[in-house]
């Protein structure tokens, strides 16, 4: 994958970008479910429990908060084709090819203000099946581009920062910079920045 590419065109092997809406919700928390089942096999059930998302009222009004907000954005692989009808297989599975979704905004209540103007990453959740088609790096590279045209220099976000800390280590990859750790009703998470400033003058 070409990260200019990306950056140019938002769109890589088949998977597009479009602004989300309301009437993508089902979709956002498909995304979660499915990662909460991928975790839960791999016995981590720290980061979302163990439920599904998609019946959770509380969940439910969150998706919909963040798709009304005008700042999240979808990833479909029109190449996609859904599976079988029936079964767990296509409980389990996108909706409508939706394989990503991001959320930009303001910084979640439980973390500390930021100090000057930012974009932060409210949401951002990927399909498991579709791992290493780089979705994950075009909705942060979608984020940047927002961010700069928004003359915006600081792009920030949080995650879990529990178990062996491989989300954390995932958004290092992607250029962020730990920040200060926190707890939210026992949930351990770590802030994350990107200098964007600083990103283009090493590009210059």
């Amino acid at each position: 994958m070409s990260e200019e590419n990306v950056t140019k065109n938002f769109t890589i092997d088949g998977v597009t970008l479009r602004p989300g809406t309301v009437e993508d919700v089902p979709a956002m928390l498909r995304l979660m479910d499915i990662a909460t089942a991928w975790l839960v096999k791999k016995g981590q059930t720290g980061q979302w429990g163990t439920e599904r998302h998609s019946t959770n009222p509380d969940r439910i009004k969150q998706a919909t908060e963040l798709a009304e907000s005008g700042g999240t954005w979808i990833a479909v692989d029109n190449n996609y084709s859904p599976p079988k009808l029936g079964g767990e297989d296509e409980e389990l599975s996108v909706i409508n090819g939706i394989v990503g979704a991001i959320t930009l905004g303001q910084a979640n209540h439980y973390v500390q203000p930021a100090t000057e103007p930012e974009l932060y990453v409210k949401y951002l959740a990927s399909d498991r099946a579709s791992s290493g088609k780089g979705i994950g790096t075009l909705l942060l590279e979608k984020a940047r581009a927002l961010a700069r045209e928004a003359g915006v220099s600081l792009l920030r976000l949080d995650c879990y920062a529990g178990g062996s800390g491989g989300l954390v280590r995932y958004y290092e990859s992607q250029g962020f910079k730990r920040m200060e750790t926190f707890e939210a009703k026992g949930w351990p998470g770590q802030v994350l920045i990107q200098r964007l400033d600083k990103e283009d003058e090493a590009d210059s």
